[in-house]
């Protein structure tokens, strides 16, 4: 039909060789029963002149619908002034119909319906067509049902627009939580390197082998920050190995505070409960917070005496940061929205609270996270 709703629409090719194979065969066999075919008489004109439409469609020649449809109408009424038994010429209005029902609007719908009514009507009020009743109820019912094809199709593309909006949310949020991910590996090994390399500034000229050892150290970090990278843009890739690495759980939060402790950051932890019972998720999030917040006091209070308490308990786990202000309170948003944005979003999702700010003195970060959920 040449329209972009119809391309847009599932057709089977079938049902798209019918729209221009029914309309001619019925031009033929109007033509047929009028006995027009040999020797070519008026009524093979008239019912070439109906299909005439469909034919320039079928060439790539697309009318207006107010004129193909007065070629339609023109050209039936011309026929069914002259009616045969059983004559299939009407056939055309309900092509006609069907045609504008699937690409145009209701108004024009109705006003093509109500045209193909008229001219049945008027050829039996002329007296020169018997029966007009039964064409004029298929009109009406063909009418109808192209408004069912209508809901139909409006139903269809709302939920093709569901279906891609539920695919672009899905992609935003795997964006989201890689750019988390990456963003508190990131944040952990600058934060960490940095510690090293300041040990080391301050060392150069006092003990040189010192300086040496927080260099190689700090090169370890970087590496291993490097690869923990590739692994999780990895994930991203469509096929791979299959295998990664393993997510850090609540039970490497006491390595993470032993690599700030060799780094030079005074903190001290206090574990209570066993870690290895919380779930991968659960475990992630705490990981995650914990890394956040020391790196933060790297880079907001350096030097800063920090205390950590992870109590895991039968139906709640908490976690508690605590660091020694050096300088005026930072906003929580100061690193961009990634950081205390990003803890709060991890303990959200997992329906836990998250409230981080100053403390009199210092600043904290308390972590609140339900047992319950985890088997939920």
């Amino acid at each position: 039909m040449g329209s972009s709703r119809e391309t847009a629409l599932p057709y089977p090719g079938w049902m798209k060789v019918a729209n221009y194979v029914v309309p001619l065969s019925t031009a033929v066999g109007v033509a047929v029963q009028r006995e027009a075919l040999v020797p070519p008489r008026w009524p093979l004109a008239l019912a070439a002149l109906a299909a005439l439409p469909w034919l320039l469609e079928l060439a790539g020649i697309e009318l207006p619908t107010p004129a193909f449809s007065a070629i339609v109408l023109g050209a039936v009424l011309a026929l069914v002034l002259n009616p045969v038994n059983s004559d299939t010429a009407p056939f055309f209005l309900i092509f006609l119909i069907v045609r504008v029902g699937v690409l145009r609007p209701r108004a024009e719908v109705i006003a093509v319906t109500l045209a193909s009514t008229a001219v049945m009507v008027t050829v039996d009020l002329l007296g020169r067509y018997t029966g007009s009743f039964i064409w004029v109820l298929a009109y009406g019912m063909v009418g109808a049902s192209t408004f069912a094809f209508q809901a139909q199709f409006c139903l269809f593309e709302q939920e093709r627009a569901a279906r891609a909006g539920l695919a672009e949310r899905a992609a935003a949020d795997e964006r989201q939580r890689i750019a988390r991910e990456i963003h508190d590996v990131i944040a952990h090994s600058l934060a960490v390197t940095m510690l090293h390399l300041t040990g080391a500034r301050l060392a150069l000229r006092r003990d040189p082998e010192e300086a040496e050892e927080a260099l190689l150290e700090a090169e370890r970090l970087g590496r291993e920050s490097l690869a923990e990278i590739r692994r999780t843009v990895g994930l991203l890739a469509p096929e791979g190995p299959g295998t990664a690495a393993a997510m850090p759980t609540a039970a490497d939060i006491p390595q993470l505070v032993r690599e700030f402790e060799s780094a030079g950051l005074d903190v001290n932890l206090d574990l209570t409960g066993d870690p290895d019972t919380l779930t991968p998720a659960t475990g992630l999030a705490l990981y995650r917070v914990a890394q956040e917040s020391l790196s933060n006091v790297v880079r907001h209070a350096p030097g800063a005496p920090t205390s950590m308490a992870l109590r895991i308990g039968a139906d709640v786990v908490r976690l508690h940061v605590r660091n020694r202000l050096t300088t005026a309170p930072v906003a929580t948003n100061a690193d961009g929205g990634l950081g205390v944005r990003g803890m709060e979003e991890r303990v959200t999702l997992l329906g836990g609270v998250l409230r981080a700010g100053a403390d009199g003195n210092g600043w904290c970060v308390d972590v609140e996270l339900p047992r319950a959920l985890e088997t939920a």
